[in-house]
């Protein structure tokens, strides 16, 4: 199959690889000095708890051309940029689907698939990384698979057949904005000690007031037409006793895990988590949620500079 990949950084670069590990026709849009490194050494990934290495070398153009044919595109930007880019996405007629694996939990009427262009998919990666001298050093997120909207069995079987366990998921827009809370009080947390993933995970007052802040994000979420979460984020953030929620975050949070979970991507993207915490400062106020308001204080600081 021929797939063009939108944004090659991090996770762009490993599902485009592995991809191709399978046999796919892959094209990678890129940039700048990332579209120099990829055409003169290859898209190289590491996946860093198994030491597996790939190398592909891909072709690399710099722009999504309106004449350009595929049957996928997978659009993996930040948040920042993803309206700016869907103009250009709707003039391209010759791709058939376009799978936007991007952190957006603004209005879901901005979104193609509100007006039932069925070409458009939303979906979530189910890997977290960053970019090393050249090399894309990333884990597979057990705890997070692949997400995709339903119906599109076949999208994740293509994925499933390249190694991804995917999850089929009847409301995205609403699972996007419950992961939104998650992850902006996540790098909340993270940022008042710094972005430093082992001082956070050895702090349990700031592991219960992260706890607490999706607590707060996601009953305010109850209450409009936002879907509930994932159930097994559910029994974590919502039935476990606050003791034992703290004692499996502060685990999950520490590195090596912790750090490209979370930790590397939110010092890489300020922009991107203060534009989710706008999106999500829109559903929820301050009143509804004080704890979470209070991180993206800190989110607001650290994007200040």
């Amino acid at each position: 199959m021929k797939i063009v990949v939108l944004g090659a950084g991090t996770l762009g670069t490993v599902y485009g690889v592995r991809l191709a590990s399978v046999g796919h026709v892959i094209t990678l849009v890129a940039r700048g000095k990332r579209a120099r490194v990829l055409r003169e050494h290859g898209a190289k990934i590491e996946n860093v708890l198994s030491g597996k290495h790939q190398t592909r070398y891909l072709p690399v153009v710099g722009d999504l051309q309106p004449d350009t044919k595929a049957a996928l595109c997978l659009v993996v930007v930040r948040r920042e940029q993803l309206l700016g880019l869907l103009p250009t996405l709707q003039e391209v007629q010759n791709i058939k689907r376009f799978l936007i694996m991007v952190n957006y939990a603004g209005d879901p009427l901005l979104l193609p698939s509100a007006s039932g262009d069925k070409r458009f998919v939303l979906g979530f990666p189910g890997v977290a990384g960053s970019i090393e001298n050249g090399i894309v050093k990333y884990v597979d997120v057990p705890e997070q698979k692949t997400a995709i909207e339903t119906p599109n069995t076949d999208i994740a079987v293509l994925l499933r057949n390249a190694g991804f366990p995917v999850a089929l998921v009847k409301d995205m827009p609403s699972w996007l904005r419950r992961h939104a809370v998650f992850v902006t009080a996540i790098a909340g947390a993270r940022y008042e000690v710094g972005a430093d993933a082992h001082q956070l995970s050895s702090d349990d007052v700031r592991v219960r007031n992260l706890i607490l802040a999706v607590r707060e994000g996601w009953r305010a979420m109850d209450k409009v037409a936002v879907a509930p979460e994932p159930l097994a984020l559910r029994m974590i953030f919502r039935w476990v006793p606050l003791p034992f929620a703290v004692k499996y975050w502060r685990k999950l949070l520490a590195p090596p895990r912790g750090e490209y979970y979370f930790a590397r991507h939110s010092r890489n993207a300020t922009g991107e988590m203060l534009a989710l915490a706008n999106d999500v400062r829109r559903i929820v106020s301050n009143e509804e949620a004080p704890t979470l308001y209070r991180l993206y204080d800190a989110i607001d600081s650290f994007s200040a500079g």
